[in-house]
């Protein structure tokens, strides 16, 4: 594994602005998918909420150019969010970093679990050739509440190249 791979499984930082910096391309948001749905046993159990609860659920691709870099999967609790922040992350199109930032979020990243896996329809969904995947899942913490649970997908040859 090769640094940039660590530095994507163990950030607490903003991955749009890590993918900016390796890419040196402005990273763009394409929603893929995005509904309220009600919380499920296992989802109002991950996000601490009751069974039923609104929640948005968001499928994003960051894209660089016209290369698929990640894929984030988020699940939020509605009644966790201002109004603006609401109006925000339901436009879609925004970085959920950028949304944090624009609306003076103090919150913090706290990463449950990284790891590699090999997945012949991600490699066809990302268009890549090696079907190796890092992954990894954490949670946005905020005034001690998860406000947003995340997995990410990043394919590993696209973080192999020896020149940007």
């Amino acid at each position: 594994m090769n640094p940039i791979h660590r530095i994507l499984l163990t950030t607490d930082g903003s991955i749009t602005t890590i993918i900016e910096a390796y890419t040196q391309k402005k990273v763009e948001v394409e929603t893929v998918e995005q509904k309220v749905i009600p919380a499920n046993a296992e989802i109002a159990k991950d996000l601490k909420v009751s069974e039923g609860e609104d929640v948005n659920y968001r499928v994003v691709y960051l894209k660089a150019g016209d290369e698929i870099y990640a894929k984030a999967i988020s699940y939020t609790p509605l009644k966790r969010l201002e109004n603006s922040f609401k109006e925000d992350l339901m436009r879609a199109d925004i970085p959920i970093g950028k949304i944090l930032k624009n609306h003076n979020i103090e919150a913090r990243r706290e990463i449950k679990w990284g790891k590699v896996i090999l997945d012949q329809e991600l490699a066809k969904e990302f268009g890549v050739k090696k079907p190796m995947f890092l992954v990894r899942n954490y949670d946005i913490i905020h005034k001690g509440e998860i406000l947003i649970k995340i997995t990410e997908f990043f394919p590993m040859e696209r973080f192999e190249r020896s020149e940007q």
